[in-house]
């Protein structure tokens, strides 16, 4: 594809990011993928208003149309992602479990209490407001948009233990422990289920996690991943190769 990228997010786009400078550094003349953080300080507030009435302020609006004016871009969208890890990174007090539905997941977890999936999808749900507000501002400003799939956990709880950032030592993590593999799993994909109703119900294109960055039970390959739960400059340049075969 012979065309610029335009990824509009928050804290993945860090290794798209990356992955775009070391392409530039590495061949200046190939169109280039630029990113605008939406929460960074030349944007605040990200934004205005309350419910049915919210809008990107004014700055992050007119930071979207000059990129758009500039170099007619292919937009994606790595809005949000992370509610999945603030529900289901940390073992709960109280173990529980639940199936998936509409397509093959772990098994329940025995030692685990079974709980409905809707009840972990109303959960999610109610966490995902400010990321449907966003998705509903970039439509709205960009019009034609994809917006990519969160990447998957990293299926060693030890690995994600050892890498994860404050905001999660600090509600317990080593009191808790990291939960389950099976569990991060599943609401990771159960997130992305909803996210993509959801962008198909706006009219956005939802593009999933590039394969080669999974492993054979669709967990995130060490390799591709940051932390403990964001992707590398490696995973970043498989995004950056996924759009650009669109």
């Amino acid at each position: 594809m012979n065309r610029s990228i335009l990824v509009i997010g928050q804290s993945h786009i860090a290794a798209v990011r990356s992955a775009a400078r070391t392409r530039r550094e590495a061949d200046p003349d190939r169109p280039r993928t630029r990113v605008i953080h939406t929460m960074e300080p030349q944007y605040s507030p990200e934004v205005e208003g309350d419910g049915d009435d919210a809008r990107f302020a004014p700055a992050l609006v007119d930071g979207i149309r000059e990129q758009l004016a500039r170099h007619s871009p292919l937009v994606a969208s790595a809005s949000g992602g992370n509610v999945h890890n603030g529900f289901a990174l940390i073992r709960h007090p109280r173990p529980y479990d639940f199936l998936l539905s509409g397509e093959h997941g772990p098994a329940l977890d025995p030692a685990a209490e079974p709980i409905p999936e809707a009840q972990v999808r109303a959960a999610l749900e109610a966490g995902l407001v400010r990321d449907r507000l966003r998705l509903r501002e970039i439509k709205r400003i960009a019009g034609d948009v994809v917006q990519l799939e969160s990447p998957p956990p990293v299926a060693d709880s030890g690995w994600i233990a050892a890498q994860a950032d404050a905001y999660f030592k600090d509600r317990g993590l080593g009191e808790l422990g990291v939960a389950p593999p099976g569990l991060r799993y599943k609401i990771w994909r159960l997130h992305s289920q909803i996210v993509a109703d959801y962008c198909a119900g706006i009219g956005l294109r939802f593009l999933p996690v590039p394969p080669e960055t999974q492993d054979e039970n669709g967990f995130l390959k060490p390799e591709y991943a940051g932390d403990a739960t964001h992707g590398n400059e490696a995973f970043g340049e498989a995004v950056i190769r996924a759009l650009e075969a669109l």
